[in-house]
């Protein structure tokens, strides 16, 4: 059977984050994936600011300090107690990586959460366990308590779409507004790095929403017009290809149904197999699940 195409959410975050903070681009640093070990151990997003005296203007980055540690939980993806023990871990690891003692002060280590739904089992295990939850600006809360790093969880889709512009498109619960946004977005672009990582964005969002962009190109609408203008052939190679996959998701369907009837008749895997001419190992890998 062919293996389901997963959609890159990660480096889309990463993407949007740098677009969130694009203010305060010339002051800060990023490493995507940082390895904390020779073992594949690795920070989703660690943003350094170069200097301490700086003001972040965005939202997401006024909590950060010299270090900042963020971890990307995607739409299908949990976030829970163990993914906070997680990333408490990353942070500790982080400080004991320094070359020389004191390169890295631990309180100018901040660590950042973000997912799209609030994650109310973890926000229950906080308030639980003494933590006090502050919600500082809608879908930012700050999470506090004696002894630990500063600590923030971003659920995306409570952010405001004025003030967090690409951390929103991260959805797969996009409507037509957010795509005549990402039109007007995009246009207000001028860097080279900026329209990148606008891409990385944008190819998730469609990728989510190709129904929605399926759609609005049907009906002719101006804002998917201008999309397409914008980033065609980029736009239409995502459609086809989401086309394909969800093709290939049905062909597949029919196919294990055809193989559960003809189990059903006592027909053997190898009699399936020559009859349908598929390998045999996809026959018995969907016998094994009867």
């Amino acid at each position: 059977m062919t293996k389901e195409i997963r959609t890159q959410w990660h480096p889309a975050f990463c993407s949007a984050v740098k677009l969130e903070l694009i203010e305060n681009k010339d002051d800060l640093d990023y490493e995507n994936e940082y390895n904390l070990n020779s073992k594949p151990i690795q920070i989703d997003l660690l943003v350094i600011k170069k200097s301490k005296d700086v003001e972040i203007k965005n939202e997401i980055g006024k909590i950060f300090r010299g270090h900042n540690i963020m971890e990307y939980k995607s739409p299908q993806d949990s976030m829970n107690v163990d993914t906070f023990i997680k990333v408490i871990a990353y942070a500790c690891l982080y400080k004991a990586s320094e070359v020389h003692e004191n390169d890295i002060y631990i309180e100018d280590i901040t660590i950042t959460l973000i997912r799209e739904r609030k994650p109310r089992d973890l926000f229950k295990w906080f308030t639980k366990h003494g933590y006090e939850i502050c919600e500082k600006y809608p879908g930012i809360y700050y999470v506090d308590r004696d002894g630990n790093f500063p600590i923030q969880v971003i659920a995306s889709s409570r952010l405001t779409k004025e003030n967090q512009k690409w951390l929103t498109l991260l959805s797969s619960h996009l409507n037509k507004d957010d795509a005549k946004r990402i039109i007007l977005q995009m246009g207000n672009l001028t860097e080279k790095d900026e329209k990148a990582y606008a891409n990385s964005v944008v190819q998730v969002a469609v990728t989510e929403n190709h129904r929605l962009f399926d759609l609005m190109k049907g009906e002719n609408e101006m804002a998917c017009e201008a999309l397409l203008e914008l980033m065609k052939p980029e736009i239409d190679e995502l459609l086809r290809k989401t086309a394909e996959i969800e093709k290939k998701r049905g062909e597949e369907k029919k196919q294990k149904e055809l193989i559960m009837n003809c189990l059903k008749k006592n027909r053997t895997v190898e009699e399936i197999a020559d009859f349908l001419g598929i390998p045999l190992e996809e026959v018995k890998a969907i016998a094994e699940q009867e």
